[in-house]
């Protein structure tokens, strides 16, 4: 099975997780994290998750899983012990069209959650198309130890950039090659070096001067609580 590369938008879209164990935990986490109105359903969940409901961070319905609970849903994870409930989740989410990602049964889920790690805005992902979790964690963990922390910086300023000239010029070919000579001149070393100096001189040098260099600087270093330049 060979498997699309996709980023999906979940924010405030309705997630169902079916389960209340440590699987349903951690696709309850995964879900929070991407911004996901969620609904638990099981009779028994977690202690975790028992708390995540009372603090309002997500619905916790404490029952079995019954058929019309999938209608309104973006997507589903069926994460129970129990087959029939699982095959039950599964013709459910044919009738509503709801993505379906069944812990017992990867070949006929609709969408796998690949090994990643976030790096701020920045998201890396590791798949084997379900072949090899095994494989997708040691190199997601070879991956944390050269994508480091700084690197949600870079995303930042990154962003920032876009924001100013992307957004406000809707020059493709130019603006591509701005951040083509931004990676040649080493911008992303001089944020990993945290030579913030040379990196608001080169800003100075390359943006565009209806973009206030300065201003950049002062909003990545004040986010990311670090010294002045």
């Amino acid at each position: 099975m060979s498997l699309y590369p996709i980023n999906v938008n979940i924010t405030d879209k309705l997630c169902i997780v079916v389960g209340g164990g440590a699987v349903a935990l951690r696709k309850t986490t995964s879900l929070l994290a991407g911004g996901a109105k969620i609904r638990v359903i099981s009779p028994a969940a977690h202690a975790e998750l028992q708390v995540l409901a009372r603090h309002k961070e997500i619905e916790w319905f404490a029952r079995e899983f019954v058929e019309g609970d999938l209608k309104g849903a973006f997507l589903v994870f069926a994460a129970t012990n129990n087959h029939e409930v699982q095959l039950l989740i599964a013709r459910e989410a044919g009738k509503y069209a709801v993505l379906l990602n069944s812990a017992d049964d990867p070949q006929n889920s609709h969408f796998h959650v690949p090994a990643h790690f976030r790096r701020g805005k920045m998201l890396v992902t590791v798949s084997t198309s379900g072949s090899s979790p095994a494989l997708a964690k040691k190199i997601r963990q070879q991956l944390e130890i050269v994508v480091v922390p700084e690197y949600e910086i870079v995303a930042d300023l990154f962003s920032l950039i876009r924001e100013k000239v992307v957004d406000a010029d809707g020059d493709s070919l130019a603006n591509a090659e701005l951040f083509r000579r931004l990676m040649q001149e080493g911008i992303v070393e001089l944020i990993l070096q945290a030579n913030w100096f040379d990196l608001q001189m080169m800003l100075l040098r390359e943006l565009p001067e209806s973009v206030d260099a300065v201003t950049l600087m002062r909003k990545i270093l004040e986010k990311h609580d670090t010294s002045g330049c």
